[in-house]
């Protein structure tokens, strides 16, 4: 499923769009070099864009995710980060910005599932 960034869309709109579509990753917003508030999060993207020229763009599940933090960095002017889940914990995605959404959200899809098995008993 394919994401259209627009600049006329909520933060929280684009987050809850983002979540439903990669469950096992989490889309973090910066505005000036801070993660915004919950509060702030009410606001347009173009409220908080850095460039004058803003162009809209969409997000596939095929595109790594430095692609990503680059297109939104290019086309708005607006810093992201992209968090998967591991466990009960939110890792960025640094070492392995290179994999598509689609495969990391899968690593945290296999992870959430391996934390939720019970562990063996071992018998004497």
């Amino acid at each position: 499923m394919i994401i259209y960034v627009k600049p006329d869309i909520k933060a929280t709109d684009l987050i809850r769009q983002f979540n439903e579509i990669y469950p096992f990753l989490r889309l973090e917003i910066y505005h000036r070099g801070e993660e915004m508030s919950d509060a702030a999060h009410d606001c347009l993207l173009c409220d908080i864009v850095h460039r004058k020229a803003v162009e809209s763009f969409a997000i596939s599940p095929e595109m790594k995710v430095s692609e990503v933090e680059n297109m939104f960095w290019e086309n708005m002017g607006i810093q992201i980060s992209i968090f998967r889940k591991s466990g009960k914990t939110w890792l960025e995605s640094s070492f392995t910005n290179y994999w598509s959404l689609e495969r990391q959200n899968n690593l945290g899809k296999d992870m959430n599932d391996f934390m939720k098995i019970e562990p063996q008993k071992i018998r004497v």
